[in-house]
């Protein structure tokens, strides 16, 4: 008896099947709906329904579910030397893409990075965890205006485009709870396009390349105007065909303007590190000062998480879930939480669909010493409000959060697709 398979379109922008290689396991089905949650009892055969994680293609063992590569068209421009590229490196990707050439599982390269896309021949290079710490600025002030008012709670996070491609097709009467602040890699490509640009007195566009740990991201370039999603297996490639010796790479920094960001926004990288960020700024942002460090830790290894916090003189009631399948159970009594952070990927982002895989049965434990180095990692500034970079950025261009310019350039609205599952 035939197995179901996953049906994949020719147009998906983040995952392509060879079928030659599929033996018809069925595991991506499997993964799909039971795993990650998908109901395919409501797919139309013409219009599959796939929300881009690409959690089937991390568990496919014949590799016939693979990432739509694009860092051959990436080698190509960066050929070109009239055009000027840039590249961001998410959070998780510096802790993962060492398992492909030999480190350990728990082995940070955040340092060589910035050479190494040097040597790949990009114009600028720049840290993912700016962008995470603007996002955070955005959406702690944005969770505290809907307190204040007692207006569309609970407030969902909105880093996480499989989570908001899901829930704008399942649960499209939520759209007015999703936040409006953009993905830490589209306020990125909005601020390297008017903030970078027009501060280097650029005449000519920059070409934005993402390394992302995520085959979503593909799906999201699209809408957030970024030209190039790379994928950590797509970069691993990319080190590999140019001949880079990856171990004798000497230390060196971000571009200015788009410094480093703070160790808040390198907790983006996990589950909970989200809630655990915008808490913090949330908290400064109620009481002017900043929180202990220790406060609002949340170790979400379980896929679900829930608590209350006193904060001046608010309660927060918070969730923090991965996998939709949980996100279900915290849905049935949304009721009862103000804030929840949504990540579709086993422990969010480090075990993104665009991550390194060794052997399958190795994924927990990757996943977990992901976590542990993301945790063990030290920034210079701890939280985004203390970053020079954050407050440059706001005080030279911005001017504050939730303002009209911020408003423009870092937020946005969603589109009911709720048509594609009835």
């Amino acid at each position: 008896m035939k197995k179901n398979m996953v049906k994949i379109r020719k147009d998906n922008p983040s995952i392509q099947k060879i079928k030659n290689k599929c033996i018809g396991c069925g595991m991506c089905f499997n993964v799909c709906e039971n795993i990650v949650g998908i109901d395919h009892s409501r797919e139309k055969l013409f219009n599959p329904i796939c929300i881009n994680c690409g959690q089937c293609v991390m568990n496919c063992p014949m590799a016939s579910l693979q990432t739509k590569y694009q860092y051959n068209d990436v080698l190509k421009v960066l050929k070109d030397k009239k055009k000027k590229v840039s590249i961001s490196i998410a959070p998780a990707v510096r802790v993962s893409i060492g398992d492909l050439f030999g480190y350990s599982y728990s082995d940070n390269l955040e340092k060589i990075l910035p050479t190494l896309f040097r040597k790949l021949g990009f114009n600028y290079v720049f840290d993912i965890t700016f962008g995470a710490d603007v996002t955070i600025m955005e959406e702690a002030s944005e969770l505290l205006e809907r307190i204040k008012k007692s207006k569309n709670l609970p407030m969902f996070t909105s880093c996480c485009p499989s989570w908001v491609k899901y829930l704008e097709m399942f649960h499209s009467d939520l759209i007015p709870n999703l936040s409006t602040c953009k993905s830490p890699i589209g306020m990125q490509t909005a601020l390297i396009n008017s903030y970078f640009k027009e501060s280097k007195y650029l005449k000519k566009d920059i070409i934005n390349v993402v390394v992302a740990p995520c085959t979503a991201k593909k799906y999201e370039a699209n809408l957030n105007k970024t030209d190039y999603v790379i994928t950590t297996q797509e970069l691993a490639l990319m080190i590999r065909e140019s001949g880079i010796d990856i171990f004798n790479l000497e230390e060196s920094n971000y571009d200015e303007l788009l410094g480093e960001g703070s160790k808040c926004g390198l907790m983006f990288g996990r589950s909970g590190g989200v809630m655990e960020s915008a808490l913090n700024t949330f908290s400064y942002l109620v009481n002017k000062r900043p929180s202990l460090p220790s406060r609002f830790h949340i170790d979400n290894r379980d896929g679900i998480f829930t608590k209350k916090y006193k904060i001046g003189e608010y309660d927060v009631r918070v969730a923090v879930v991965y996998g939709l399948k949980n996100l279900e159970k915290i849905l049935e009594h949304k009721e009862d939480y103000d804030f929840i952070e949504v990540m579709n990927c086993p422990n969010g982002c480090i075990g993104g669909g665009g991550q390194s895989i060794l052997q399958i049965k190795d994924l927990p434990k990757l996943r977990s010493e992901r976590e542990t180095s993301i945790n063990n990692t030290d920034k210079k500034y701890n939280y985004p409000y203390e970053n020079k970079y954050i407050i440059d950025l706001y005080n030279n261009y911005l001017d504050c959060s939730l303002s009209k310019k911020s408003e423009k350039l870092l937020h946005t609205k969603y589109k009911d697709l709720s048509k594609k599952i009835k």
